[in-house]
């Protein structure tokens, strides 16, 4: 549509104006050194499948399919009676999108370089992102949508949301619908030979694994921009979050010791109904992060070695920042349309009648499934634990039939559908980690001739998970993660730069990449999920500059054994000092294996996309 590519031509317009307008800058003033650089980069993903996101409302599997319902009570309920059954077809009402973009930001960063003498020196990092919005966006009036929340009716990228009104999670961030402003990085360096003491917004990136993070936990990861589909080979350099911290490093020897304490920040997902939206747009998610925001994260990390052998301990006790979810109540007084003052009691659940929500019980099971949960354990869960609802004769179920008839005769009394309320909640862990290093020394060329291993394990005890029921009792279980990490760089040809390559292994005891519990693994429409043991997934890599340095190309592949395949070749172009412009195409096919729902890449499996990034450096 015109409006679409207008909106890109903007962008790479906006590029070009202010491209011409900033350059870099650096002296002394004051006999402080100074230095200030940045870039302007348009940012675009385009569409290479017709699949939209299933999790937004106008990517909804349901939207304009008519599914059968066969509602009924529980005999229980009415035992001297005939069971009262409804059999309709229902049509969800949402309207599909068909977008060719899912991804349209501009954004500028500049950094400020300080040195006050030989011990002190600054460094500040602004950065501002523009989302062109060049979507076909969920409109609640379409629907005819009340759901409650500062996020569920029109689409807003960036704001974090307190439920009644818009905010930030992010200490030094100014956010609005479309746009936000932060200082991701604001600190200062003291510097006293093998004393090195930093204050202030930072990242504090520990750990070698590339996709996989074992000791990099210190910081969450902020999902809002593009999710985890950016240059593999940039980590995630960009999703992690900083926070305000004091970060200390002593070097004795050969050995180092690196302590931190930090300021929690939680990880944030991307919001309701916008591309990368992960979390199903018909619940509504209550963030408890106001009875945290004060709470601190600390560890430390001691490296060296002995001999040819590296090594490293850690220890972090944090706040795990990704947070677990369970039911809760939705405070919603709204009448289901055939049980005339029921709201009030409705309130007392986790459930608010409304259009945006689950329609029938092939709605349920499909994105519970998807959710990685247990469609009817959750019914019984949210059955058990809010008694209000079997006031309305809502009642614990034994089989799949019977929680399909309960389920479809509930979606038919509300008249329009039931939105579920979901609180997230953070718990504190303590993780405990280790790894080794080696140096292979080779025939001079070969293979194992500077081939570098690299061995990351830690162990959380009592950590605290999701349960599949979305109970307020929490699956607790102790997790061990580990990952191998081979690299080298390998030269075969005189006329061209190294080659460098990068084999990963990771081994999950309880949860998977995303870490969501094992348990919930398998489930389908028509069946509940059986779990797994155990998660593993493969990477390769390689990175591969030309003659002269303005070529380079990428490849990047992750691998989950259970069926799922993310692919990514990209090439980089750098025709001048001040260009740069980088290509990628991100291929993802999660039904490798005997079902879909038992690996990683399902669930991002719709984003497969072209991606290009067009950047003017200064």
């Amino acid at each position: 549509m015109s409006y679409k590519k207008n909106a890109i031509l903007a962008l790479l317009s906006l590029t070009a104006a202010l491209s011409g307008s900033v350059q870099a800058l650096d002296g002394s003033l004051l006999g402080m050194d100074y230095n200030i650089s940045g870039f302007i980069r348009a940012e675009m993903a385009v569409k290479t499948v017709d699949e939209e996101n299933p999790y937004n409302q106008r990517g909804n599997l349901f939207n304009g399919v008519a599914v059968e319902r066969r509602g009924a009570l529980p005999q229980t309920n009415l035992p001297l009676l005939p069971q009262p059954t409804i059999n309709d077809t229902a049509v969800r009402n949402g309207i599909p999108a068909d977008n060719d973009f899912n991804f349209t930001q501009v954004r500028m960063e500049n950094t400020i370089q300080l040195r006050f003498n030989s011990n002190w020196s600054s460094t500040i990092k602004l950065r501002g992102i523009f989302d062109a919005a060049a979507y076909e966006e969920f409109d609640p009036e379409d629907v005819n949508s009340e759901a409650v929340g500062y996020l569920y009716g029109e689409p807003n990228y960036f704001e974090y949301d307190d439920f009644e009104t818009g905010g930030v999670q992010n200490r030094l961030e100014w956010a609005g619908e479309d746009y936000m402003i932060d200082i991701p990085t604001a600190y200062i360096d003291y510097q006293d030979g093998p004393l090195l003491i930093r204050a202030g917004n930072q990242q504090i990136a520990w750990g070698q694994a590339l996709f996989f993070r074992v000791m990099d936990v210190a910081n969450g990861l902020d999902l809002r921009r593009h999710l985890i589909l950016d240059f593999a080979s940039e980590e995630y350099a960009d999703e992690r979050i900083s926070s305000p911290a004091i970060r200390a490093s002593y070097q004795i020897g050969v050995w180092e010791l690196d302590t931190f304490v930090q300021m929690f920040q939680p990880t944030i997902y991307p919001n309701p109904n916008t591309p990368y939206n992960v979390i199903a747009s018909q619940f509504t998610i209550r963030d408890t992060y106001d009875s945290v925001d004060e709470e601190l994260n600390s560890g430390f990390r001691l490296k060296g070695s002995i001999g040819d052998v590296g090594l490293q301990f850690m220890y972090t006790n944090r706040i795990n920042p990704d947070g677990v979810f369970r039911w809760t109540k939705s405070n919603v007084n709204r009448d289901a349309e055939l049980v005339p003052g029921s709201g009030s009691t409705l309130a007392e659940t986790p459930l608010e009648v409304d259009t945006t929500g689950v329609w029938s019980a092939d709605e349920w099971f499909t994105y519970a499934a998807m959710a990685r949960l247990d469609g009817i354990e959750g019914l019984n869960t949210l059955i058990r634990e809010f008694p209000e609802s079997q006031t309305l004769l809502a009642e614990e179920v034994d089989s799949m039939e019977e929680a399909r008839r309960e389920l479809d005769f509930f979606f038919q009394a509300s008249g329009s559908g039931f939105r579920g309320h979901i609180a997230r909640e953070y718990f504190r862990e303590d993780i405990f980690g280790t790894g080794f290093s080696y140096v292979f020394q080779g025939e001079p060329g070969s293979w194992t001739d500077q081939l570098i291993l690299n061995f990351e394990v830690t162990y959380t005890p009592d950590r605290v998970f999701t349960n599949t029921n979305l109970s307020r009792e929490y699956i607790v279980e102790d997790e061990i993660i580990s990952a191998l990490v081979l690299e080298k760089y390998q030269r075969f040809s005189r006329s061209f730069p190294a080659t460098y390559f990068v084999f990963q292994w990771m081994h999950r005891t309880e949860s998977d990449l995303f870490g969501r519990h094992l348990s919930g693994m398998g489930g389908d429409i028509n069946n509940t999920p059986d779990g797994v043991d155990g998660w593993d997934g493969l990477v390769l890599a390689l990175q591969q500059p030309f003659p002269g340095l303005v070529w380079r190309a990428d490849f990047s592949m992750l691998y989950d054994t259970r069926g799922g395949l993310l692919v990514q070749p990209a090439l980089k172009w750098k025709p001048s000092g001040d260009w740069n412009i980088e290509m990628f195409y991100t291929y993802l096919d999660g039904s490798l294996g005997d079902n879909p729902n038992e690996n990683i890449i399902e669930t991002i499996e719709w984003a497969e996309e072209f991606g290009m990034r067009v950047a003017y450096q200064f």
